[in-house]
């Protein structure tokens, strides 16, 4: 039991537990997220995400405490655990060969120590609040707390948030006093291998951390000329996003959902005469379960109302039939893009909510997620 709500979806999720050889710790350097989940929709949580493990990897911390990476939902203020959305076994299949920290459960006997001499010290990690020791849980879970304000990395082991906690704020293991990671006074030694990493007010640290790793890209691009309209072409992501990308499978209970969906639609598309796949002459796509998936378009238009309201909507088109024109015209899906760049695919996914477009005005519950999917 971690202590804390999370979504519908997670009494479904049995098959990535943290529990298992795959999670298993060893006696070295941890990165800790020390907010209670990402913070800001679920893109901004990735960007968060790929930055928190940017940080590990350019630290040499080859193991990330599993328990501490929750993924909020923006409209109900609950959180989920990352493997009941993410396949974590895969992740630690193929970490080592993509250059990736690990993701490890958390063993008190492995992580942490005490060798007591007259007073205990309690270990920085708190099972059951699934969070660092000395924070306040019911300040930092309540939906009225603005974690944007609160900056999680400088409450750890300060004088008004636990004293007793001062030897959980970590040494980075590459840092020149690394030693130091086990601190002694006349009457407690205490040591931690977890390394706490977040916080910060406003965007936070790891939004600053992605912004610069980005920086390079954007301060580097091609140009191609497309009849009269001039393109930018920026390099590709940084290898540790390309690695997360490849390794950031959903997790089982999600990919059985989406394989359900996904047969369920085709089949009702083709008992309608609704399929027209793009540059396919194939109109009789049958899937089945075990069979090979037809190439999907995914497209998130982001024309939901609480989005239109949103300070970067101003940035973004906000008519569907717009987007819908203009991807019917992007110039990869033509013959004669001069980028000679092709793609075929066989239909398009839509990831929008409905509910969110159709829903009355002023109302802002979200319904369960598992609704949405239905």
């Amino acid at each position: 039991n971690d202590g804390v709500n999370v979504s519908s979806l997670s009494i479904h999720a049995g098959n990535d537990s943290s529990k298992g050889d795959h999670t298993a710790p060893q006696a070295k350097a941890t990165l800790v997220h020390t907010d209670p989940h990402f913070i800001g929709g679920f893109r901004n949580q990735h960007m968060r995400f790929v930055a928190f493990v940017n940080y590990a990897v350019s630290h040499n911390i080859s193991q990330i405490l599993l328990p501490s990476l929750r993924w909020g939902d923006a409209y109900t203020h609950m959180s989920t655990l990352h493997e009941n959305l993410f396949d974590v076994k895969f992740w630690n299949v193929h970490a080592h060969s993509k250059g990736l920290p690990l993701l490890v459960r958390y063993d008190l006997s492995i992580l942490e120590g005490v060798e007591k001499l007259s007073l205990e010290a309690p270990p920085c990690w708190n099972v059951t609040s699934g969070l660092y020791n000395g924070l306040d849980e019911k300040m930092l879970r309540d939906p009225n707390t603005n974690l944007r304000r609160i900056d999680t990395l400088g409450l750890i082991g300060s004088p008004d948030h636990g004293e007793m906690f001062s030897h959980c704020k970590g040494i980075l293991p590459d840092a020149p006093d690394s030693e130091m990671n086990m601190i002694n006074n006349t009457t407690t030694r205490k040591y931690t291998h977890l390394i706490p990493f977040g916080g910060g007010t406003g965007a936070g640290h790891l939004w600053n951390q992605y912004n610069q790793m980005q920086s390079a890209r954007k301060s580097s691009f091609d140009t191609i000329k497309r009849g009269n309209q001039t393109v930018e072409i920026y390099p590709e992501h940084v290898s540790v996003e390309k690695a997360i990308f490849q390794l950031l499978q959903p997790s089982q209970v999600l990919r059985d959902a989406m394989e359900a969906s996904l047969i369920g639609s085709f089949e009702k598309a083709r008992r309608n005469s609704t399929i027209h796949p793009l540059n396919s002459s194939n109109n009789d796509i049958e899937v089945t379960k075990g069979d090979a998936y037809p190439r999907l378009l995914a497209l998130h238009p982001r024309v939901e109302q609480e989005m239109l309201r949103h300070r970067c909507a101003r940035f973004m088109e906000n008519n569907l039939t717009r987007v819908f024109d203009r991807l019917s015209t992007y110039p990869a899906f033509q013959a004669n893009d001069p980028t000679g760049i092709q793609f075929s695919f066989d239909a398009i996914f839509v990831a929008i909510s409905r509910y969110q477009i159709e829903k009355p005005p002023g109302e802002n519950i979200r319904p369960p997620l598992l609704d949405i999917i239905k």
